[in-house]
Parts: structure tokens; C-alpha cells; sequence
């Protein structure tokens, strides 16, 4: 089948929403579909670019950022990606349209569905729902009917989590949301062994990680002034790397310069998917004690790493985190750090199980396989 997918944030920008477009496209291809992929120009990046069966198309957008897009920055986008998706539409046959994300994407499909009565899938990304960021409530009000109109008129609307789901019918429950996880390359990700080269945790210090998109949702204020408290409470040296920008690094800067852990933190900024699996491997543990989130590629990335994962029970907690890891409120956080930190026994079997529930349960191939049935029913008419 012939897809065109819309996201306004695709590798190498973007965060674990365009990473999980990547993967998918990838395995679609893989499974010899073909499409476009319709996303914003971001510096030199090429215009049009080839990635196996799925040509790139990328058009115009103000994008200041790698990691992170404004909202007026995103209209840009949707007025390019409209213009250019109508012409493609025109002179293409494409079968189905894959959105990443309902906004500001979904527009653009509503838009071809009522012209061309192309069918259209929305993928949610969490942000995408009213009410993930209260910053936004005023904008989330304004965008309340056209989200209601997108999705009333989507052919199948996905959440990559059960609280995502919950989150979206708690705005709106008339129309039915789909659960596909995401998925993880787990022979990209993987433990260290001797034939990798890569020597765990020989620092001597009790080895924390934390990656992601520098923003404040992350939660990363509510663990880094306890630093101290962690390393008396193990009574050895702990080390905190931080991978990842954004726009509140300084922030968490400061708030550990002020906690006096200068030298317990590192901040190794953005680094390529090639650096990612050393950073897991040398790691202890990884944690994310995210606000909210939709399905966290970060946390599955370490299990398929073999690290024990620490993260508050927020969107996704409940169908990653079971024997392989900790779920704690803010609240108990740190207290279950330290917990594990002086039980490397069971840090070392978690590990294990989060690794076997990665190659087990969260394939990419099996997230495409997902996505490929739903679109062969819209088609078919089913």
C-alpha cells in the first residue's frame, strides 16, 4: 500500500514521537509498503531525501530548535505541509494518511479526507490532547473544536499507552482509541558484553541515567537537589549523566549549582543514536520521573539495555514496568533509589527481565505489524 505520513518532527529532529515515526516508516518499508513522509525543513537538512520505500518531502517551517517546536512554529508548518500535501494528493495515489500528531498535523488530514475522502489514522503524541500541559489550557481551549473535528472524522484514532487513552477520553469519549505501543530495536539496544567493548559501571560510583528532552515535565528538579541524600543513604559516591538539551538545561544548571552537586552531575547534552547505547551500558540504573508522558522510548531503551527502570506512574508505567523495575510517586522517588541502590542483587534482575520483556513485548516489527492490520481494515472497508 501507498502511505503519506504527516509529522511535523522526523529524525533528526524531534523527540520519541519522530524516532517512533522513523521506526515505524522503517518497518513498513521493510514490509514493502511505500509512501512519502510529508515533515519540516530544519537548517541544511535536504529538501527530498530517500529512506528505503518512503521518499522524504521536507517543506518550509520557522523552526528555531532541534529537540522542540513552538506553537507559531508549527503554524508555519501546517501552512507548508497543506499546500505541498494537496499537490502531492493531486498527482499521487496514496491508499491511507498516518498523522503524528493530531496537532498540528490532523488539520492537514481532515483537510484531504473532505477534499480527496482519503482515510486518515491519527496517532496521538500527548501533547496533542487538551489538558497534557497547563501552560497551554488558553490554546487548548481555542484548539478544542478542531481537535473534536479531527478526531470525529479520523478513520482510527492510537494512543501508545492506556493512560494515553485515558487522557484522551476524559476529553473527548464518542470515539473509540486504539492501544499500539511503541517498540525498541533491541539488537541496536542491547546489554554490554566482552564482544562490544563497552565496561560497565567501573567507576565506582552508583551510576544513575537519565535521557530525554530538557524540559520541565521531565521532573529531573525533583531529584537532582537529593543527590547527597541518595549517596549517604548508599553509602558510596553516586554519579548522575543527564543526555539530552532543551530549553530548561539552564535551569536544572542552576538548581545544581545551588544544591552544591557540581561534581555529582554531568550534563553530556544532545548526542546521536549511535552514542546512546554506550551511555545505557555504563549506567547502574536508568530513571524518569516525568510529569506525564505517552510511552517513553527512553525507558524502553534502557530495558532493552538491561537497566533497571525507576519512573513515576505516569502514561506508559503500567505496560513497561512490572518485575524489571519501580514505579514511585515524587513523593517516595528517591526513597526507592536509594532502596535499589543498596540491593544490586535485585538491580542486576530486574535488568534481566526488562531486557527479555523488550525482545519479548515491544518489537518495532510487531508495532508495524499493529499498524499495517488497521490500515488493511480502513481499506478494505471492514
Amino acid at each position: 500500500m501507498r502511505i503519506l505520513v504527516i509529522t511535523h518532527e522526523y529524525p533528526p529532529i524531534g523527540g520519541g514521537g519522530a524516532n517512533a515515526c522513523r521506526f515505524l516508516c522503517r518497518c513498513l518499508s521493510a514490509g514493502g509498503h511505500e509512501g512519502v513522509i510529508l515533515t519540516s525543513a530544519y537548517q541544511r537538512l535536504p529538501k527530498e531525501e530517500q529512506a528505503g520505500n518512503f521518499r522524504i518531502i521536507r517543506v518550509p517551517a520557522l523552526r528555531a530548535k532541534k529537540e522542540k517546536s513552538t506553537f507559531p512554529e508549527m503554524f508555519t508548518y501546517l501552512c507548508s505541509a497543506m499546500l505541498r500535501a494537496d499537490k502531492l494528493v493531486r498527482k499521487e495515489t496514496f491508499d491511507i494518511c498516518q498523522v503524528f500528531f493530531g496537532i498540528p498535523s490532523g488539520p492537514i488530514a481532515l483537510f484531504l479526507k473532505k477534499k480527496y475522502r482519503l482515510p486518515y489514522v491519527v496517532r496521538f503524541g500527548g501533547g496533542d490532547i487538551p489538558g497534557a500541559q497547563k501552560r497551554f489550557s488558553t490554546l487548548y481551549k481555542l484548539l478544542a473544536p478542531l481537535i473534536r473535528a479531527i478526531w470525529g472524522h479520523a478513520d482510527a484514532l492510537i494512543a501508545n499507552s492506556d493512560g494515553l487513552k485515558q487522557r484522551a477520553l476524559r476529553f473527548e469519549n464518542r470515539y473509540p482509541v486504539q492501544v499500539i505501543c511503541n517498540g525498541v530495536d533491541t539488537a541496536f539496544f542491547r546489554p554490554a558484553t566482552a564482544q562490544t567493548g563497552q565496561s560497565q559501571r567501573d567507576t565506582g560510583a552508583w551510576e544513575i541515567l537519565f535521557v530525554s528532552r530538557l524540559i520541565e515535565g521531565k521532573g529531573m528538579q525533583f531529584v537532582i537537589p537529593h543527590l547527597r541524600k541518595i549517596a549517604e543513604g548508599l553509602g558510596r559516591a553516586v554519579h548522575l549523566t543527564i543526555v539530552g538539551d532543551g530549553p530548561y538545561r539552564r535551569e536544572l544548571e542552576r538548581i545544581t549549582c545551588e544544591a552544591g552537586v557540581g561534581s555529582m552531575v554531568s550534563f553530556a547534552g544532545n548526542r546521536g543514536k549511535a552514542e546512546l547505547p554506550a551511555w545505557y551500558q555504563k549506567a547502574d540504573v536508568f530513571i524518569l520521573p516525568s510529569l506525564s508522558e505517552g510511552m517513553p522510548n527512553v525507558a524502553l531503551e534502557a530495558m532493552a539495555c538491561g537497566l533497571p527502570v525507576i519512573m513515576t506512574p505516569c502514561e506508559g508505567s503500567r505496560e513497561l514496568i512490572g518485575d524489571n523495575g519501580i514505579i514511585a510517586e515524587q513523593a517516595q522517588f528517591i526513597a526507592e533509589m536509594i532502596r535499589l541502590g543498596n540491593n544490586p542483587d535485585l538491580g542486576r534482575e530486574m535488568g534481566r527481565l526488562g531486557r527479555e520483556k523488550a525482545v519479548r513485548a515491544f518489537r518495532w516489527e510487531k508495532t508495524a505489524e499493529a499498524y499495517q492490520g488497521i490500515y488493511s481494515r480502513i481499506i478494505s472497508g471492514e
